[in-house]
This record gives structure tokens, sequence and C-alpha cells, in this order.
């Protein structure tokens, strides 16, 4: 009888995780990717730091819990985990080219929207990050750096879906 409760138990889907289309496993395309060698060196990151950019496909681990987007992502020489809630209000803090940002995420019509900015006052950049499931299956996820009085500098990273 007890075999028969653990298999109902480890069938039964867990009343609290929301379900979303870019929940999975996504690795990526760096053909479909933009180059991010000129804005890389726009930004003043070094010759290695670029070059390595080329060759890296990182893998990113997404799963969506009660109002909290999870995240991890593995560089093959980092990893890093986030915790995004989506209340718009909850600030997360990372790492984009060396310098901190500090923003807030949105869960709006099935895109996953992040706005914020450095967080030294010093250095005047906005931040956007967009998360969301193209029309042909893959992850767009679109990093927009904000230059105060500059053109905006897009990053667009293509993943595809890892079986």
């Amino acid at each position: 009888m007890s075999a028969l409760i653990l298999m109902v138990l480890l069938q039964t889907p867990d009343a609290g995780v929301s379900s979303h289309p870019l929940e999975g496993v996504w690795q990526l395309d760096l053909e479909k990717s933009t180059d991010t060698a000129p804005i890389l060196e726009k930004l003043g990151v070094g010759w290695f730091v670029r070059s390595a950019a080329k060759s890296v496909r990182p893998i990113h681990r997404i799963r969506l819990n009660n109002g909290t987007l999870f995240v991890e992502i593995d560089a093959t020489v980092s990893k890093k985990r986030f915790q995004l809630v989506l209340d718009g209000a909850t600030p997360t803090k990372d790492d984009f080219f060396g310098d901190e940002f500090s923003y807030t995420t949105v869960l709006e019509n099935g895109v996953f929207r992040s706005a914020g900015r450095m967080t030294d006052p010093t250095k005047k950049m906005g931040i956007s990050l967009r998360r969301e499931l193209t029309a042909d299956g893959l992850m767009l996820y679109c990093i927009t750096l904000l230059p105060d009085g500059q053109e905006p500098l897009v990053i667009n990273r293509v993943f595809r879906r890892k079986t």
C-alpha cells in the first residue's frame, strides 16, 4: 500500500509550480547570437575576455515557481544562480561585463522583463533584459545596455532547447 501512495505522490504535480514555455535547459547558439566582440571592445573589455566570449556556449537552466524565476547559468568557466522575484520591486544584483547592476523583474505576456541601473552612482548606465520564446521555438535573451546620453548597446543571445 505504501508503494502505491509513493507512486501517486511522485506523479502528482506540485500545486505551487507554474508552467512556462521557457522552463527547461537551453544552450547558446553562437551562430544565431550577436557577435559580442565589438560591444565588449566599446565597453573596454580586454582582448582575452573578448576572445573567450566567442567560444563559450553557456547553458541556462530555467524554472518558475510561486512568482520567482530561478535561473542557473553554467558558462564552463563560471556558474551563477539567480532568484528573480517577479514583482517588479525586489532587486537582483549581477555583474555585467565587470560592473554591478541592480534590476527588478516582471512577467508580462509570457516575457520576462528586467530593468535597472549600475549600482555605482558615478557610472551612468541603465540595463534592460528580456527573455522570451520566439516563434521558431528558440529562447531570445536580449541584453540592452543604456549608457546615459548615448545609443543603446544591444546583445541578442539566442538559445536552443537542450535535449
